[in-house]
């Protein structure tokens, strides 16, 4: 692969990994928007919902609802989980894309600086 050639596969592997950054930048913040939605939304008013003020809800009706509101409230709780290790991974996925792109511009920097001293 001749200099020139090099130099455009760096160039064109340093855009396609802007763009791959762009659109995990994109995706990690839906998912954070969705975090504080279903956080804000959901969560909070189920848990801070008030069984024992419903009359027909006292005994073991009362104690059943609040089974399901735990089961409930965990398993948003494990979502939010998997979301958060999700987001933490596009994270190091994006920082190896950055160390990519620093890799490829040294090198297209070493190239450009030697077709410069080459004449060319």
């Amino acid at each position: 692969m001749s200099n020139h050639d090099r130099m455009e596969y760096l160039r064109d592997k340093i855009d396609e990994y802007r763009g791959y950054i762009s659109e995990l930048e994109e995706v990690c913040a839906f998912v954070r928007d969705m975090q504080s939605e279903i956080r804000n939304d959901h969560e909070e008013p189920i848990r801070s919902f008030d069984i024992t003020s419903a009359g027909s809800w006292e005994g073991n009706l009362e104690k059943e609802a609040e089974d399901y509101r735990n089961e409930i409230l965990c398993g948003i709780a494990a979502g939010q989980s998997l979301a958060s290790d999700f987001i933490s991974d596009v994270r190091n996925i994006i920082e190896t894309l950055h160390e990519k792109i620093e890799d490829y511009e040294s090198e297209l920097s070493s190239l450009e600086a030697a077709q410069d001293d080459s004449g060319y």
